[in-house]
């Protein structure tokens, strides 16, 4: 059961990982090109679609943490998920 908490809280992460570089460097340049008219709905839509993808990896993240907080796998001492 660890080993699989363990691997879910490393693929979140990495999902979380890969969305930050994504939105440094290609989704934040982007946002010079959206003018003053339609930033408020560019950003309404982006805050819709971004949910999708990052509250599920947000949430395993979460629950996967607070589980290893509270059982630390064996051999890891208890303060160390901290």
């Amino acid at each position: 059961m660890m080993k699989l908490v363990l691997l879910l809280q490393a693929a979140a992460t990495w999902l979380m990982v890969g969305v930050i570089w994504y939105a440094q460097i290609v989704h934040y340049p982007l946002l010079a090109r959206v003018g003053p008219d339609s930033v408020a709905a560019y950003q309404a839509l982006n805050m819709g679609r971004t949910g999708g993808v990052v509250i599920p990896a947000m949430l395993t993240e979460i629950a996967t943490a607070l589980i290893i907080l509270w059982h630390p796998p064996t051999g890891v001492a208890t303060a160390f998920p901290l």
